[in-house]
Order: C-alpha cells, then structure tokens, then sequence
C-alpha cells in the first residue's frame, strides 16, 4: 500500500510538470500571436524569431521566463486553441486513469464514485461553458477552473479522505 501511495504521488509530480510545461507553452504560443503582426503568415522560424524578441526585457515574467516549445511554432492560432482543448482532455484523463490506480491498488471500491464525479464536473464545466457562449457571458474562467481541478490528484485525495474517515467512524 506504501509502494502505491509513492508510485502515485511520484507518478502525480512527473505529471504535474509536464502538464505545466506543456500549458504554458500553449498558452504564452497563444498569447505571443496575439502580439505578433502577420503571426498567421509568418513561418516557423521567424514565429521563433519574433517570440524570442517578445522575451527580452521581462526575465521575471512567469510566462516569459519559460523556453518555449519549438513545434508548436509550426502551428496556426487556430491549431494551437484546438491543441489546448485537446491537452486538457488528455491532462483530465490521465489524472483520472492515476486515481482509478489508485483506489485500485488501495482496495478502495470508489472507482465509480470517482468516474461519475469526473462525469458529472466536466459535464457540467463544459455546459456552464457553453451556456455562457450562448448569452454571450464569460464563464471560461469558471469552466477552467473546474477543469483544472480534474487536471489534478485532488479529486482522488478526497474520496481518500472520506473513505479513510468513513471506517473510522464504523
């Protein structure tokens, strides 16, 4: 049970920064074509180029202080806005397959509660999302926020938790 606890907290840190990695890369790709003139024609290299520049003067700045991804130079605004989409699914779940471990490997017999909790957030995430699109209200922050909740091992540590609170009470 140890073993499990480690593997997966290990397993969570590794996770963790590539995650970050990889979302501050997307983002700071995305925020950098909004300040580049002409981004959508320019090619790979001279995106780089032009990205690189951006970073001089602000070497305290969290999203410029990071190296940048050099593939995801190759891609479009659009492209980049899809990748982001798809990495927070991939990101949510893999964090789910990791709780599954390991409730599994803890013999805890919550992996439905779990699924349907993951169900039921991003459901709702991507309706609130959705619903806001439609009135024409912001609520991409409080969809994100949802959702990197699931991008994360909380949700897991919390039916710990209460499945550990729960045989003490018994």
């Amino acid at each position: 049970m140890r073993v499990a606890v480690i593997c997966f907290v290990i397993a969570t840190i590794v996770l963790g920064l590539f995650q970050e990695r990889i979302k501050i890369s997307i983002n700071f790709n995305l925020k950098s074509a909004s300040l580049i003139d002409d981004y959508g024609s320019l090619d790979a290299q001279s995106r780089m180029r032009a990205i690189q520049k951006l970073k001089i003067g602000r070497p305290y700045d969290y999203y410029y202080s990071h190296d940048s991804v050099d593939f995801l130079c190759i891609l479009e605004v659009k492209e980049l806005s899809a990748l982001k989409w798809l990495a927070s699914l991939l990101f949510v779940f893999t964090h789910l397959c990791f709780g599954l471990w390991l409730l599994k490997a803890l013999r805890l017999k919550m992996c439905k509660w779990l699924v349907q909790g993951y169900v039921l957030l991003f459901g709702s995430a991507a309706l609130v999302y959705l619903i806001g699109v439609v009135l024409g209200v912001d609520f991409y922050h409080l969809a994100r926020r949802v959702v990197g909740f699931l991008q994360s091992p909380l949700p897991v540590i919390i039916l710990v938790v209460i499945s550990k609170i729960d045989s003490n009470d018994g």
